[in-house]
């Protein structure tokens, strides 16, 4: 089946935005419409995209997290407004910035910016609200993004290099405000993979291969960059734009894979295009994969997928996504912005350019994968635009 505008979207990535590379999916109601790759996985070494490319996922590993914790709290392990410190307890005395919180702009919100570790305190200011875990998924405990803050590197220096090492000193950091009352994007979902292996007593990685990955078949998702020879000869080259939008090279290993022993909840895990888009078959359906397999409830992918914020935090959020307001760990539609894409429609995307779009109305899903990072957000509508004209021709 043809997607003539959604194919000359990603040609068009190439030649306008400078894109080394793109690999694109769609499935509807578990049946794959929609495959194609083009460019190039390795600029240096001219290797073409050949669709079995690994790719450092980033932030889109935020959505396999939530869909992880969802689960626990299907089997009554925890309730949303439960403290996080009920299970965590070094998140229950927090300090908390005096000045107060500002945001000039959507990446001040979008990065974790603007007040944190090197915030004023005067004297002995602390929270007065706790977190709980509904403010970890949606991203609104006052926690910022600092993975090189102080607290983390006296945990490495002292060896302390696990998932709930790492988690552990982040309680360390000065909230930029009072838990629930702002929306800033951070380390929150990490802070939620230590909470799942507090509640599953598994490491987060193993976790997801027992609950998510086997049951869908994932069999090209794991934390970390690849040691093996197989598995990093199929890495796709890791690229950033200069100040003229020339692509300059980055190593694999990024900053969020803090340590060896650390799974990052919110960064970590590494993908490939036909295992991450048979995750979104999965949420477009319900929670149930192309094999048959459940990984959530119905109930639970529209928890997800409803908007869970209000006030001032939905105002903060409307700054980053017009149109969108914040579920469970997605941006989910509840406006008009310039897309074709419906009410409802939710995801995430990836800091070097991937993009997941879900569509539970229309069991439809695109998982798109590149390798760049400082991208434009322009691709966002084309892409949605191009899915859903296509779509709606059919």
């Amino acid at each position: 089946m043809e997607f003539i505008n959604l194919k000359r979207c990603m040609d068009n990535f190439l030649e306008e935005y400078n894109v080394p590379g793109v690999d694109c999916a769609v499935y509807k109601n578990h049946d794959l419409l929609f495959r194609y790759y083009t460019g190039k996985s390795d600029l240096e070494n001219n290797k073409l995209m050949n669709g079995n490319e690994l790719f450092s996922i980033f932030s889109m590993t935020k959505m396999l997290t939530c869909v992880s914790a969802l689960q626990l709290f299907e089997k009554g392990k925890f309730k949303l407004e439960d403290p996080v410190s009920d299970y965590l307890p070094e998140f229950k005395k927090m300090r908390i910035a005096s000045e107060q919180y500002t945001n000039n702009n959507s990446a001040d919100i979008a990065t974790g910016k603007t007040l944190g570790e090197e915030a004023t305190v005067n004297g002995e200011c602390y929270a007065v609200n706790p977190i709980t875990i509904k403010h970890l998924f949606t991203m609104t405990a006052g926690l910022d993004y600092n993975v090189k803050a102080e607290g983390i590197k006296k945990a490495l220096s002292n060896n302390k290099t696990s998932t709930r090492d790492i988690v552990r000193a982040m309680s360390e950091t000065v909230l930029g405000f009072e838990p629930g009352t702002r929306y800033r994007y951070s380390l929150c979902h990490d802070v939620l993979g230590a909470l799942i292996e507090v509640l599953s007593g598994q490491r987060l990685g193993e976790y997801m291969k027992e609950n998510i990955f086997i049951p869908l078949g994932m069999n090209n998702t794991f934390f970390g960059v690849p040691k093996d020879e197989d598995r990093l000869s199929k890495m796709a080259a890791r690229y950033t734009y200069d100040d003229k939008k020339n692509l300059k090279r980055l190593p694999l290993q990024h900053d969020f894979n803090i340590s060896e022993d650390y799974e990052s909840g919110g960064a970590g895990l590494t993908s490939s295009t036909m295992d991450y888009a048979v995750f979104l078959d999965a949420m477009a359906n319900g929670g149930v994969g192309k094999n048959g397999n459940r990984i959530l409830s119905e109930s639970s992918v529209k928890l997800m997928k409803t908007c869970q914020i209000e006030g001032k935090p939905l105002e903060d959020f409307l700054k980053m996504r017009p149109g969108y307001g914040y579920g469970l760990g997605v941006r989910t539609k509840i406006g008009k912005d310039d897309s074709l894409s419906p009410i409802g429609e939710f995801g995430w995307d990836g800091a070097g350019g991937a993009f997941a779009l879900v569509d539970t109305e229309n069991k439809l899903s695109l998982t798109y994968f590149q390798q760049v990072h400082n991208w434009n957000i322009k691709i966002q509508t084309e892409m949605k635009n191009a899915l859903y004209s296509d779509f709606l021709s059919l």
